[in-house]
């Protein structure tokens, strides 16, 4: 997942999204933490750069070697020196523990089993460690605006060297076990007119309601602290939102 093409349109994709709408949240998130944090799916450094630069101790971790190669460049550019770790969640053997975790921009919906990595997450924290967590309802694959099996295009971008980048995507969905999947087909039109590049790749996204994840958590040893609905802390509605963010912290171990 994230590699060749698909990860180096990855960041000219979110460009065209504007400023990250995430990256207030993380800031406030990190201001609390006293000690070294963790981002979970660092990707290129699109979150973690940013939070580097505003001084915050934050390490990532991402299980594309292709993505942590971009975030290395990236880095460079900006005179910055994360630290980088390439391994799943679920297999990363951390050599200290973490204050705290975060896992934006919906990592956590690509694992394949939500329990292991919250379990995975538990152990690589502090006692009192704490977590940062964002996923997202796909109310328009679950209501059918997006019709299955159907291509559709989804992002588009023009690079600095004028080669123009599409993404078309396609999916189905299994709604009673909030399983959706997507086909992901990325074609780099070079500016001089030559052979365009293609890449396919397959996502598959796992969703959870708040009634779902939070219980999850606790079951887990942590205590939830906040719900945030759609990146808007004023946000009164935290039970059908497009967006949920949830910080939470561990319980102390006896």
């Amino acid at each position: 997942m994230y590699q060749n093409l698909e990860a180096a349109l990855h960041d000219a994709f979110w460009d065209t999204e504007g400023p990250p709408a995430e990256l207030p949240l993380l800031d406030a998130f990190l201001r609390d933490v006293n000690g070294t944090a963790l981002e979970v799916g660092c990707g290129s450094g699109r979150l973690l750069l940013p939070l580097l630069a505003r001084g915050h101790d934050i390490e990532g971790l991402d299980p594309s070697a292709d993505m942590l190669e971009l975030c290395r460049q990236h880095a460079e550019e900006l005179r910055l020196a994360p630290a980088l770790h390439h391994a799943p969640l679920e297999t990363f053997a951390a050599q200290t523990r973490y204050a705290a975790a975060a896992v934006p921009a919906f990592t956590f919906q690509l694992v394949d089993d939500p329990g292991r990595a919250i379990a995975a997450l538990r152990g690589l924290l502090q006692p009192d460690g704490k977590l940062y967590l964002t996923t997202f309802i796909p109310w328009a694959e679950i209501l059918g605006e997006l019709p299955e099996n159907e291509w559709y295009d989804d992002h588009e971008a023009t690079l600095a060297d004028g080669a123009h980048a599409t993404c078309e995507t396609r999916h189905t969905i299994d709604v009673d076990h909030h399983k959706l999947v997507r086909q992901h087909r990325y074609t780099l039109h070079p500016a001089d007119g030559s052979t365009p590049q293609t890449h396919e790749s397959i996502q598959s996204i796992r969703w959870l309601f708040p009634e779902d994840l939070t219980p999850l958590l606790e079951e887990h040893g942590f205590v939830i602290e906040d719900l945030i609905g759609d990146f808007d802390t004023d946000s009164l509605d935290t039970e059908n939102p497009q967006i949920l963010t949830v910080i939470a912290r561990l319980k102390s171990r006896p």
